[in-house]
Order: C-alpha cells, then structure tokens, then sequence
C-alpha cells in the first residue's frame, strides 16, 4: 500500500537559501543535477549505494548555530560519561532496570572491571524544533552508544554535491565525520579490529577507504564464535577469523595483533547473550575497546528519563538549568502513564532497548500499546514529551520534490579520563527526512540530506 504524505502545517519549516531556490526554478538543470548525482554514486563502486534515496540538495544552516550544536553535545557527552563512572552502587540507583541494563551489570560487570579511559563515539539523534538560532538549542530525542549509519556517508555525499554544485563550496562548509573518527580510533593505537556482527554497507566501505587515506589499519572481522555466514564474493573486505584472547591483548587469525577492537551496530539483548563468553572476556581483560561496553548504559532509552532529571544536571553538572531547554521532559513510563492516555499527541513512548526506528510509538498506536504492557514491564518503556521537527524542501533521485519533517543526527567523538576530556568533538552531521512517517530513520525510509553550514561573509 503507497503511504499518503502526512500534513505538517504546525512544523517549523527551514527555507533553502535563495540561490538552491533559484536554481530549482529551472527543470532542465535540476534533471541534469539529479542525473549527475546519480551516476556519481553508481560510478562509486559501493555496495547498495543507490537502494536509499539521497536528497540533491544539503540542509544549509547558519553557521551561527554550530557553536550552539558544539555547546549542547558538549554538555550531554560530560554528563552521562560523568554518570557511567560513577561508583557501582550509584549506577545501580541511577540507571532503571531494563534488560541490555541488568545483562550490562550483572553479567558483563562493565562497573568492576570499568576501564580507567574511555575513548569512543556517539551519535545524538536531535531534533531542530523553530528557528535554528543562539537561544533555541536543538532537542535530543535519543542516544546511540557508536556510530553506525551515517557515520562515513555524510562527507561522500557532501564531496559529491560539491563536485557538482562548485558555488556550495564557496558559500557553505560541512564536516568531515570519518576523518574525524578516524583521529579518534587512532588514540587507542595504529590498529582496530571492527567485529561485525553482521554484514557490512557502503557506509563502512567508505570508512575503509578514510582509514586507508589516513594510513589506518582498520579491517572488517567476524570472529568464528558469531557463526555469521559470511560469503566472501559479496563482502569481499569482511574476513571471518578466531579471536584469541591473552593478557589484556587480542589475537585475530594467525598472525595480527590490532591494539583495539569495536563492535559493529548496536546490540540487542539477544547479541549479548549470544556471545557473553566473547565479551565477558574482552571486559574482564581489559582490552582496549573503542566505545566500550560500558557505554552501553546510556545507549537504553531510560537516560532520556534521567538526563530530565533536574536533581541530577545540578548534582553533576552544576546546575539544573544547564541543558533545560536541550533536554525534554521524559519519564518511566509507570510515572507517566496516566498523562499520556489523557493526551496522546502529547507524547512518545519507546522501548528502553530498541533502536533503529523501532518499538516507538505516538497516537492511537501509542494508547494501544500503553494498554497491552503488562505492570511488571512498565520499566522497560520511556514517555517523551513529543515535538513538531523542523520540515525541509528535499527533492531525491529516487522521489518528486516535497517537504518533509528532518532530525538532526551529531557525531561526537570523545576522550575521557579522570572526569575530564582529553578531547572532544563534533565531528559531523547526519539528516534524514521523510514525509510520510512521523518517525524518521534511514533503515525505515528516510532521505538523507547532507548538511552545510553558512560561512561568515
């Protein structure tokens, strides 16, 4: 069934700047920018590149706002790290129990065994709600623990729009995320070993190629306890290897010993179980691990519920007002139950330990979902103030010109030891945009949308 295009008359919507403008106005041109934009991905050689629409256009904010972007994710990255090395008997009281959670606690003991350096990458999905000015900070709707879809594809997308719109390039800027990730792995050593836990996409092909610019060792493994089958002519660059394990270091295959590993997506609860032996390994040798598993604790939807917690942003940040208009008002959904049956487009529910656009819930859905949770697994569900995203003009090489609702996605890199940063940055952006989904997601059917920002004149 064709989805129908959703009305967005209450959202906020961002106006292209007057040049993209004019150049719409030109049907000639904007066919051949489209057809141009398509056989530069096609002639990129990765894998499903052109299965997801791309918008041929950027999202342009002002540049103006990039300190305010800076300032937000700052401040959410130095709290929740603030609060995942806490003693054990203060995370224990802080973070709700959930499923990842307990697994996290209990059985992995990432507090005991909790490296005294913690060096990895997030991304906050945001959501830009009115003007993107000084005094209106963007809003987080949730966090993910590492960087996966967008992470490499960002720069690609923006280098290709600037190959084939050279003024973008004079009047605008964007980041480069994979470089900037790159910069960060290498602070653990001159080798990585990626565990993928499933095949790999283009955007991974793409950080392959970053950190062989950067003259990286990075390689893409599957260690033989997964038992992923993996076919070596469609993943040409994924080796499946075993994994040794010896005195805080790690041996894959015969012969390499990368000085860190990270592990691919996010984990469901099922993963965790599925090779605790691996991990409780890594975790009690303390390898070194990009993005560890620690991180794992913020990446549940309950730290929406505690990051709105005033008591807590003056307790570790000092002062409650620090990230009030970032953070919206989010509860257990035991202790707000009541207020979204009573008023249901006021809110979101969503799943403590779902991700990728899943177990999110608003509407009739949401008060049918509310109904059917039993008391016990109340825990495990998060109600969200609910906010009108900003709307775009976007016009894919897969779709017709629209406008449609866009979340901001922001890339951190951080460094952290002895309850401070050793580095931190935002090292890019991530867009994507829909209008037939109040849920916007790549995996669901978003657009993406590179973003630029003004240069000062």
């Amino acid at each position: 069934m064709k989805k129908r295009a959703l009305n967005f008359d209450h959202h906020f919507h961002e106006q292209a700047p007057k040049h993209i403008q004019n150049f719409k106005k030109s049907k000639i041109e904007v066919y051949n920018h489209k057809t141009s934009l398509w056989n530069a991905f096609h002639d990129s050689g990765l894998s499903d590149i052109l299965e997801q629409d791309c918008s041929i256009y950027p999202r342009v904010l002002p540049g103006s706002y990039l300190p305010v972007i800076n300032k937000t994710a700052k401040d959410i990255t130095e709290l929740i790290l603030k609060l995942i090395t806490l003693p054990e008997n203060e995370v224990n009281a802080i973070f709700p129990h959930g499923p990842v959670r307990d697994f996290l606690l209990k059985e992995l003991k990432v507090i005991k065994h909790r490296p005294d350096r913690l060096v990895g990458s997030l991304r906050f999905d945001m959501a830009i709600v009115g003007k993107p000015e000084v005094n209106n900070p963007p809003k987080l709707l949730e966090i993910n623990e590492i960087g996966f879809d967008g992470l490499a594809r960002m720069p690609f997308i923006h280098d290709t729009l600037y190959s084939l719109m050279p003024e973008l390039r004079k009047k605008y800027f964007s980041l480069d995320t994979s470089s900037a990730e790159i910069k960060n792995m290498k602070r653990l050593g001159a080798s990585l070993a990626r565990f993928q836990t499933d095949c790999y996409n283009w955007d991974e092909e793409l950080l392959l190629r970053r950190a062989k610019e950067k003259k990286y060792d990075l390689r893409l493994v599957t260690p033989a306890s997964y038992g992923l089958d993996v076919d070596v002519n469609d993943y040409p660059f994924l080796t499946e290897e075993k994994i040794q394990i010896k005195d805080g270091k790690i041996k894959v295959g015969n012969n390499w010993y990368p000085e860190s590993y990270m592990v691919s997506f996010a984990l469901t609860i099922q993963d965790y179980i599925d090779s605790k032996n691996l991990y409780s390994k890594l975790v009690r040798e303390q390898v070194p691990h990009y993005g560890p598993f620690v991180t794992g604790l913020f990446a549940s939807k309950s730290i929406l519920a505690i990051l709105a917690d005033p008591h807590i942003r003056r307790k570790y940040l000092g002062s409650s007002s620090r990230l009030q208009n970032s953070i919206l008002p989010a509860h257990m959904l035991a202790e707000g139950k009541e207020g979204a049956l009573i008023n249901p487009s006021d809110y979101v529910i969503k799943y403590v330990d779902g991700f990728g656009g899943e177990h999110v819930f608003m509407d009739d859905e949401m008060v049918k979902t509310i109904k059917k949770i039993p008391a016990k697994k109340m825990n495990e569900w998060v109600i969200q103030k609910r906010v009108n995203l900003n709307t775009i003009d976007i016009d894919g090489f897969l779709t017709k010109p629209r406008k449609a609702i866009s979340d901001l996605g922001v890339f951190v890199q951080y460094d952290w030891s002895n309850g401070k940063f050793n580095h931190f940055e935002v090292g890019g952006f991530l867009s994507r945009a829909t209008n037939t989904s109040l849920k916007v997601n790549i995996s669901s059917g978003g657009s993406q949308v590179g973003v630029m920002f003004t240069k000062k004149t």
